[in-house]
């Protein structure tokens, strides 16, 4: 949605910074946008973890013990770190 807002924004002749937007899933093409300027901050919600669930789900499923609590780690994006993090987001 945070690239649809900035459509939105570009449309209307706004520039980038004139609205701050934050959103969820940490695309690179979201994280991008807060390289150039567009976008003020990405939290990842990364697909990638889908194996692991289904892994998890698999041994569940086959009456094993599964643990309790399983940790994911997402990221943040922001003016700090995205352009060095650019190669990391999906």
């Amino acid at each position: 949605m945070g690239l649809g807002a900035v459509a939105a924004l570009k449309g209307a002749g706004k520039k980038a910074g004139d609205v701050k937007i934050i959103t969820v899933d940490g695309t690179r093409n979201a994280v991008q946008g807060v390289v150039d300027g567009w976008i003020s901050g990405v939290i990842e919600s990364n697909p990638r973890f889908g194996p692991l669930a289904f892994q998890t789900l698999d041994t569940f499923t086959q009456g094993k013990e599964v643990a309790q609590d399983i940790v994911i780690q997402d990221s943040a994006y922001s003016a700090d770190n995205a352009e060095q993090d650019l190669g990391k987001a999906y």
